[in-house]
């Protein structure tokens, strides 16, 4: 039976996994210079840990506070990373537009992690 105790740790394992494959691509790429790669890695590794604050900013034992709290930061969150892309779109900033998108991305699929497990809850 998973519990709300399951998705806690498994989900906290989850970030944890991602911060630390970011920080050796970050170290890997320094090593051979490259620059702005290790800067694009840096910046996922940055939503990562934005997003693990959250998540146990949001811990509750109740499941549905907990999804619905968290759920709720990556809307507040991400929207001016939305609002930003657009506006470097109409400006024709394509670096900005790379990091927006790398920002959002990265959040969706934390999103989209975190709904995987907490649909696996035995919730009655």
């Amino acid at each position: 039976m998973k519990d709300i105790n399951w998705l806690k740790e498994n989900y906290l394992n989850f970030l944890r996994e991602k911060q630390e494959n970011f920080k050796r691509s970050i170290e890997d790429l320094q090593k051979q210079e490259c620059v702005d790669e290790a800067n694009l890695e840096k910046v996922r590794l940055n939503i990562v840990e934005i997003f693990y604050k959250m998540f146990n900013i949001s811990l509750s034992d109740n499941p549905m506070a907990l999804r619905e709290r968290y759920l709720g930061f990556f809307d507040k969150i991400t929207e001016p990373w939305h609002i930003n892309k657009e506006k470097a779109l109409e400006f024709g900033k394509e670096k900005e537009v790379i990091i927006e998108d790398i920002k959002i991305q990265e959040a969706e699929e934390l999103k989209n992690r975190f709904k995987e497990y907490y649909n696996q809850l035995d919730i009655n």
